[in-house]
């Protein structure tokens, strides 16, 4: 769809920008080289009449005549006459009632005259192919359009402010920079002058390696996580699990004094205080494998190494016997790298308190220990959120294997430069890693890249 040899990125092209169906406001974006002539056109009936200024933004308030009837339709322009626009080019917007009815219409009159419609990001794209951004920064557009949570938008803003791209430019204008050092010393090989200090040298490719290598962490580590934080119920058989699952999830799971209710998992998305979370009731931890039971504790096993956070249950009723199994189990699961907190259920009833600690006590049949719980999650969110990666998962899914494959370009070169080897064959290691921070930023791109990308947005950004 994007093919930079047969798509016209100077055409003027122009596509409503607001969001669809009615609103107080629509929007229609225009840009390209001829925005200011088809302005001038547009405006030609307009009260009272306009003057586009040619070299300052401006805004500007009108009516334009409209429809059979011609009633005045009160207009407002936002209009950049040069290169300081969003897309690098001449651009305006037309603000006007949202009605879909009267954008269409005006939309209908721009394309008489040599406009065509937008393609899907292709405002966007433009800003791209004009460095007015970089391709990082234009997934992170897309990213901010699609938040469904503070925790996304806070992350899509990061990306969009250009923190990872500047980090991104730093390292590669510092290869450029030893590339053409290496390049020149190539050029006067017969003559007796050291272009390239082989020490300073390593010690940049040793700096760049190990911030590529934290990247590539960085973006694993978006690819693992989801939208969602992970709370899984976990405890022994009638440990009150799908209790406090309905009570956290605002749901009705089959609860029984029978043990072994839940054979499977059960699983509930919730917002709470801002917070995306999916809660989940496993099946209880038993001794016997046979049959159905066998089936519900791999799933439960599954469940349990996909967790962000493990609340173990240890029911206050505990026989002797079950105390020691509870603390058995529960030992086994401190051994994992995921988060495990022990909460005492059903403080209601009489027993003795389970062997081990536990941090919380509920009952939900009182209504206690319930915003507790709340509270332990949260924090236990907070933390993960403050590992967050710096990209979106969009980018993480391009950026991923080029940035592994920067590394290993480094790392070559840096093997390289620490034996003998020719300035030939570090230099084609350096132009490799170049090659695909380039992909990465958009510097260096291919049609199918730019498909991937922006195929992705609507039309109008």
């Amino acid at each position: 769809m994007y093919s930079t040899t047969e798509l016209d990125t100077e055409q003027t092209i122009a596509a409503i920008a607001s969001p669809p169906g009615a609103g107080g406001r629509g929007i229609i974006r225009i840009s390209g080289v001829d925005t200011l002539e088809v302005l001038a056109k547009f405006l030609s009936e307009a009260q009272p009449e306009l003057e586009i200024h040619r070299r300052i933004a401006q805004r500007y308030c009108c009516s334009i005549p409209f429809g059979a009837s011609k009633a005045p339709l009160p207009i407002s322009l936002l209009v950049w006459p040069g290169t300081k626009s969003y897309t690098g080019q001449p651009t305006a917007e037309i603000h006007t009632i949202g009605s879909p009815p009267i954008l269409e219409s005006l939309l209908t009159k721009l394309y008489q005259w040599d406009i065509r419609p937008a393609r899907p990001g292709e405002f966007t794209m433009r800003s791209v192919l004009a460095g007015k951004m970089s391709l990082l920064q234009a997934e992170a557009v897309l990213g901010v359009i699609d938040a469904e949570s503070e925790r996304e938008l806070d992350q899509a803003l990061t990306q969009l402010a250009g923190g990872i791209s500047s980090t991104m430019r730093t390292m590669r204008d510092t290869l450029l920079s030893d590339l053409a050092d290496l390049e020149a010393g190539l050029d006067f090989v017969d003559e007796d002058i050291d272009f390239v200090n082989r020490h300073d040298f390593l010690q940049r490719l040793i700096g760049i390696e190990a911030e590529l290598a934290a990247m590539c962490e960085s973006a694993e580590r978006r690819m693992l996580n989801r939208v969602h934080f992970r709370v899984v119920l976990a405890g022994l058989p009638n440990a009150g699990k799908s209790t406090l699952f309905n009570c956290l999830a605002g749901q009705q799971a089959l609860i029984s004094d029978i043990a072994g209710t839940t054979t499977d998992y059960l699983s509930a998305t919730v917002t709470h205080s801002g917070m995306q979370l999916e809660i989940l009731d496993t099946a209880g931890w038993e001794l016997d494998q046979s049959g159905i039971s066998h089936s519900a504790q791999i799933h439960r096993q599954q469940q349990v190494a996909q967790a962000d956070l493990i609340l173990w249950c240890s029911s206050a009723n505990l026989s002797t016997e079950e105390q020691v199994d509870d603390e058995n189990r529960f030992s086994e699961l401190m051994t994992v790298e995921i988060p495990v907190v022990r909460i005492r259920t059903k403080e209601d009833l009489q027993g003795e308190s389970p062997s081990g600690q536990c941090e919380i006590a509920v009952s939900v049949e009182k209504n206690t220990g319930i915003e507790e719980v709340w509270q332990l999650i949260a924090d236990r969110y907070e933390s993960r959120k403050s590992q967050r990666s710096e990209l979106l998962s969009s980018s993480a899914a391009r950026c991923r294997d080029a940035l592994e494959r920067a590394r290993l370009n480094v790392h070559s070169a840096r093997l390289l430069a620490e034996t003998t080897a020719g300035d030939e064959l570090i230099a084609e290691e350096i132009r490799g890693a170049l090659r695909e921070l380039g992909m990465i930023l958009g510097q260096v791109h291919t049609d199918d890249l730019l498909d991937i990308v922006f195929s992705r947005f609507c039309i109008g950004k």
